[in-house]
């Protein structure tokens, strides 16, 4: 993982320690071998306040990392399952993973819609989705169903039946990289418009294009934009990052 700001680590041990442990600040300064007034000068809300140096840097995300309050088994098991869930997601829905890969997400949506619900892994490549389905079938995961995207290199279609859907994770796939064309974009999503329920939505993690631009294609689409989660801790390409992600609903005006 790679190294984030202080003051990341130091909101994550104040969330150990008040919600985890229970501690007095005094005791989690115990607990972490340290001086209480070292410790409390860290979250000092006045002038005074220092933050730690270099060496209790590595040391704090060291302890951190032991009790598995920030990896990447906690973040698969626990802080990604609630990210979903707190942007709408849940149990017994049907979702779709579009660009899936080998299936970090799909695999973290199958334990929030659990085994009453329904995940699609969409990808172009037969290769990572067979890795996916291995992967699923190994953890007993029996409601993931991977599908090869129509279109080959830019598929714009997506093998699901209508209004079939009650949600669509897209992370890191509307970009140029994928979709030269702005008007490739909107093809596939005014085809997963057609897939999503009424009151489906669409999430959107944004990565590698211009933001507002991507707003507008997928404005264009059919959508509204229903609700914006800033500066949300995801896990990407095996490391963590901050990112955005928008929620997206229907717009009814373009029914027909």
């Amino acid at each position: 993982m790679r190294e984030r700001p202080i003051q990341y680590y130091l909101a994550k041990l104040e969330e150990y320690r008040s919600e985890d442990l229970h501690l007095s600040k005094p005791a989690m300064a115990n607990e972490l071998g340290i001086p209480f007034g070292t410790y409390r000068n860290w979250y000092r809300e006045t002038e005074t306040r220092t933050n730690p140096s270099s060496k209790y840097h590595k040391w704090i995300k060291r302890f951190l990392e032991a009790r598995h309050i920030i990896s990447a088994n906690r973040w698969i098991e626990q802080d990604g399952p609630d990210l979903l869930h707190r942007i709408g997601v849940s149990r017994g829905q049907t979702v779709m993973d579009f660009g899936s890969g080998n299936g970090d997400y799909s695999l973290i949506l199958r334990q929030v819609v659990g085994q009453e619900g329904k995940v699609y892994a969409i990808d172009k490549n037969k290769d990572v989705l067979a890795e996916l389905m291995g992967r699923a079938y190994g953890e007993g995961f029996g409601n993931i169903e991977g599908i090869v995207a129509e279109g080959g290199e830019t598929p714009t279609t997506i093998a699901v039946p209508d209004e079939s859907i009650d949600a669509g994770w897209f992370s890191d796939v509307l970009h140029d990289g994928y979709f030269e064309e702005d008007e490739q974009k909107q093809e596939l999503l005014r085809d997963v418009r057609r897939a999503l329920k009424k009151h489906g939505f669409l999430a959107v993690h944004p990565v590698h294009m211009e933001k507002e631009r991507l707003k507008r294609v997928i404005k264009g689409a059919g959508f509204h934009l229903e609700e914006e989660y800033q500066e949300v801790l995801l896990f990407h390409g095996s490391e963590f990052h901050e990112g955005q992600i928008f929620k997206y609903k229907k717009d009814r005006k373009y029914d027909t």
